[in-house]
């Protein structure tokens, strides 16, 4: 039975006992130093604080003391991202994995040596500010921050589980202030002009693609020509970072129907093509970097034409847009895009224009320019 020693430092009372903490994920015996008092009148000997010494000493006497770990949080971090598991334990799908990389690089620079069973929110707070004003007035897009506090949320949720921490500190801390993400969504009308200055027939088909399919620019990487039958794509996979990844949920493989424009350019691009593979490939054969080609082969059109370049994912957003302003059900523009969530489609692809809202207002006016007036 531990009864520690009660020593004066400075102006407190200060208890030294030993504790089991879990150091590199081994329990070692660890000397412990806490604070009891300010030394006053109501403490003036060490008698008078061993009942609070008593307290803090009881889960240690009683064996109910859980061992948690004394790493530090940029430790603690690496090895939460090199296990691969979320907070849930499960293993991550390879895009989350690969964002908390990104998200461990960002904060890195800011993570002090503080020890992971130490972090408080207040700490969380500072720290996804100190990365904040470290973008100085290039402030990223809010959707990063939220990313980054997800990331952090998700890796003290793994430590609870783990038993290295008592609580979430992340969870009530707040999200710096971003920019607003680039939501666009290109118009078809934009889209016309884009295909009609592309030299290059696989662009063509590349756009085509990518605005009658709603695919992710990553299972457009992966699209191998037996995966297509004439009618439908069937999605089995996707390329990340040069790698063969699985789609980034179950809704994602789902068959995509093939309209007779992107049979055409496809028909067309299969006469330019092996008929083998990829459909999109570099002349290794290996999947086409399409954010290269994009810079080499798209931008430049889009810059003649007047046009920014708001990546592959903007086609994607503008098939949704133009599916809504037709009066396409939520429901069906949800399984075109294979989300699993209708609040995804709904709040982050379906972009109205101008035009569709004054239709809409304009419906109003009529009926209201119909009712008689009552009064």
């Amino acid at each position: 039975m531990q009864r520690g020693a009660i020593k004066q430092h400075g102006k407190f009372w200060v208890l030294k006992f030993r504790e089991d903490v879990l150091q590199n994920g081994t329990r070692v015996r660890k000397d412990v130093y806490k604070k009891l008092a300010p030394i006053s009148r109501e403490y003036q000997t060490k008698e008078s604080v061993q009942p609070l010494a008593d307290l803090i000493l009881a889960p240690l006497n009683a064996g109910v003391h859980q061992a948690q770990s004394v790493d530090t949080i940029e430790t603690f971090l690496e090895s939460f991202v090199a296990k691969g598991q979320g907070g849930s334990g499960r293993e991550l799908q390879h895009s989350t994995l690969k964002n908390y990389t990104v998200m461990l690089n960002l904060v890195r620079p800011h993570l002090t040596s503080i020890e992971l069973r130490q972090v408080r929110t207040p700490y969380i707070d500072k720290l996804l500010r100190a990365v904040a004003e470290n973008d100085g007035e290039e402030r990223r897009a809010h959707t990063t921050y939220r990313n980054l506090k997800n990331f952090l949320s998700s890796a003290f949720k793994y430590a609870v589980r783990d038993g290295l921490v008592d609580f979430n500190p992340v969870r009530e801390a707040a999200i710096p202030v971003g920019e607003e993400a680039d939501t666009h969504a290109y118009s078809l009308r934009e889209v016309r002009t884009i295909v009609g200055g592309l030299k290059k027939p696989v662009a063509k088909s590349l756009v085509l693609v990518a605005t009658l399919t709603g695919l992710r620019s990553e299972e457009i990487k992966g699209l191998r020509w037996e995966d297509y039958d004439g009618k439908v794509l069937n999605i089995r996979r996707a390329v990340s970072a040069g790698k063969i990844v699985d789609v980034k949920t179950k809704a994602s493989k789902a068959a995509v129907p093939v309209v007779k424009t992107v049979q055409k350019v496809l028909a067309a691009h299969l006469k330019l093509n092996s008929g083998d593979g990829y459909i999109f490939h570099g002349n290794t054969g290996e999947p086409l970097d399409l954010e290269n080609f994009a810079q080499r082969d798209i931008k430049p059109v889009l810059e003649a034409a007047g046009i920014e370049w708001h990546g592959y994912h903007a086609f994607r957003r503008g098939l949704a847009s133009v599916l809504h302003e037709l009066g396409t059900a939520e429901l069906t523009i949800k399984h075109i895009l294979r989300h699993s969530d209708s609040d995804v489609t709904r709040k982050h692809y379906i972009k109205t224009s101008v035009e569709t809202n004054r239709k809409a207002l304009e419906l109003v006016e009529k009926k209201y320019l119909k009712t008689k007036n009552r009064g």
